[in-house]
């Protein structure tokens, strides 16, 4: 019974199954997602924050030799055995937008990703041509991911699911670019 400042109550003990999110969560999702995104993960695939791991870098880029996104695909498929990877980039993404105006010094895949690209999306306007980077982006870095033996081995014996999401930060929304063998 709650007191009048409700400092104290009493409380029925509730069973840890009454309700399946009163388990103890199991981290089914790797979100590898950009550091300057302004979006709550777990909000986009309905999921309790310890429902996933989540791994933030600019640009959601898995660029080789970068031991925390390699550390953290290792962790997560593994040892945690995640169901799903995600790489979800969003229009609008300040290092997208700026390395396709003006471009970045040093090593960069977007660099690779512009000199590639840039001739067929050059006809866009600005706008559309962020747009298209984003969603380059994107591919790319889920081509990446699959280069890790873990994932490459997790997707042929445990069936582990890849799949390339971009949020519009205009709508709220986020799209489904790609899945698993559709990459």
């Amino acid at each position: 019974m709650l007191t009048d400042d409700n400092t104290n109550f009493e409380a029925m003990p509730v069973r840890a199954n009454l309700i399946p999110s009163l388990q103890k969560p199991v981290q089914q999702v790797l979100w590898i997602g950009c550091s300057d995104s302004c979006f709550e993960e777990t909000k986009i695939l309905d999921l309790l924050p310890d429902e996933m791991l989540v791994h933030r870098n600019l640009g959601n880029m898995l660029i080789e030799g970068d031991m925390s996104s390699e550390v953290t695909i290792k962790h997560a498929v593994s040892t945690l055995k995640v169901k799903h990877i995600v790489v979800c980039g969003h229009y609008g993404c300040g290092i997208v937008r700026s390395e396709a105006r003006q471009g970045l010094s040093g090593p960069c895949q977007l660099n690779a990703l512009h000199s590639t690209f840039n001739n067929s999306v050059n006809h866009l306007s600005a706008y559309h041509r962020d747009r298209a980077f984003v969603e380059m982006n994107i591919f790319a870095q889920l081509h990446s991911l699959r280069k890790f033996p873990e994932v490459h081995n997790a997707t042929k014996t445990r069936g582990l699911q890849l799949h390339g999401i971009v949020y519009d930060t205009n709508t709220g929304r986020a799209f489904r670019l790609a899945d698993g063998d559709h990459l």
